[in-house]
């Protein structure tokens, strides 16, 4: 069932992949929203299984429900394809195994619209389709969650230098709703990367952004599960498309020649990424590397080589961090037992400053006693010279 609505709120655009166990329980965590001004186009990325028939379903069912189907090309390219058909204001991404809290499409338009963002960036919470799955990805619980908060409205360059240098970039696109016009005026396309498709793009997207928010609300429920993109490699996809996203980052990082502080921000997410080659390349069996990575002088035999390199720094970079965490950790212990000591010295001090002062009122009033004594002592005599004197004298003696 087709509707004749020309415009939307919002165009949730879901690209679906063999996921049939999940993509009805996604679908209706959509259709329970409370905002109900949205398309859903469900983009079936040539799945092999009963996805499509479970999207060719609802489609009849539910008439702001759009479903488009091609050979496999990646998620990359339905997202670019959804957004050309999209009708919404805003656009959002949704995978196409993950849920939405009831308030999420709600709450994001009405912070869009309150200050004409073109762009809100939120969080999530992960949750996890097996115990074992959890003991084996326990970063994924609180990968969703910053570490700060980030009040008021950015321009996006800035909001960018900021969550880089907290290492609070969330790459993942779910956890951003973007206006759909602002995308068309600066011509945001995601790469045709099969693996890391969200990096590059969520780069580029905020480095463009005017005026650009990042809130706290968990409003998305990532589904952490085996056979995820999250959770697999396919060796030669995967660091071809490391490379896709290096050279996109490099050629950012020639355009902001005048912006250091951006390149800083810019040169620190390059370095990142090549760690993440670096820890992926260390997986990849030795009889598989020469087969993945060529002859030297490839591109991706480069790839690698830097990524060791830059490993290297990272490994030397941070012994040096520790060394001056145990020196910091020193100087303080010196600091505290010097404080302490002059505080001692400073008691001692007072407490000297008291007993001079005591001696010194003792050794005034023993001068005031003795000069009373010699007084009575000249007194005497005078006595004893005179009869009288003496005679009281006598009676006083005895």
């Amino acid at each position: 069932m087709n509707t004749d609505k020309k415009e939307y709120g919002i165009s949730v655009i879901m690209p679906c992949y063999n996921t049939e166990q999940y993509v009805e329980e996604t679908l209706k965590s959509v259709l329970n929203q409370s905002f109900k001004d949205y398309e859903i186009i469900c983009l079936n990325d040539g799945s092999t299984d009963g996805t499509l028939e479970i999207l060719k379903r609802y489609q009849q069912s539910y008439p702001n429900i759009r479903v488009i189907s091609s050979e496999n090309h990646g998620v990359a390219y339905q997202r670019n394809t959804g957004v050309q058909c999209a009708q919404g204001k805003y656009i959002y991404y949704m995978d196409s195994d993950d849920l939405l809290k009831e308030n999420c499409l709600e709450t994001l338009y009405q912070y869009a619209e309150a200050d004409n963002l073109d762009i809100v960036y939120f969080e999530a919470d992960s949750f996890y389709e097996t115990k074992e799955i959890e003991e084996a990805f326990p970063q994924f619980l609180t990968l969703y969650h910053r570490h700060k908060e980030y009040d008021g409205i950015y321009d996006g360059r800035n909001l960018y230098i900021q969550m880089e240098n907290a290492g609070d970039i969330k790459m993942s696109v779910g956890l951003q709703f973007t206006r759909r016009q602002f995308l068309l005026d600066n011509n945001i396309k995601f790469g045709m990367e099969r693996y890391f498709e969200d990096n590059l793009y969520t780069v580029k997207v905020t480095l463009k952004a005017g005026k650009a928010r990042c809130v706290r609300d968990n409003l998305y429920l990532r589904r952490v599960r085996a056979n995820s993109t999250m959770t697999t490699s396919e060796n030669k996809t995967r660091f071809e498309s490391y490379l896709e996203v290096v050279r996109g980052l490099m050629q950012i990082l020639e355009e902001e020649k005048q912006d250091f502080v951006l390149q800083e921000a810019i040169y620190k997410r390059i370095r990142g990424t090549f760690i993440n080659v670096y820890k992926d390349y260390l997986k990849v069996p030795e009889e598989e590397k020469e087969e993945f990575f060529g002859e030297k002088g490839s591109p991706l035999y480069l790839l690698t080589g830097m990524a060791s390199f830059m490993n290297i720094e990272e490994v030397d970079r941070k012994k040096v961090s520790e060394k001056l965490k145990k020196t910091y950790a020193e100087k303080s212990e010196i600091n505290a037992k010097l404080k302490k000591a002059y505080e001692e010295k400073t008691e001692r001090g007072e407490k000297l400053k008291k007993l001079r002062k005591h001696l010194k009122d003792t050794k005034a009033e023993l001068e005031k006693k003795s000069k009373r004594l010699e007084q009575l002592e000249q007194e005497k005599k005078q006595l004893e010279k005179h009869f009288l004197g003496r005679f009281v004298l006598e009676k006083y003696n005895k």
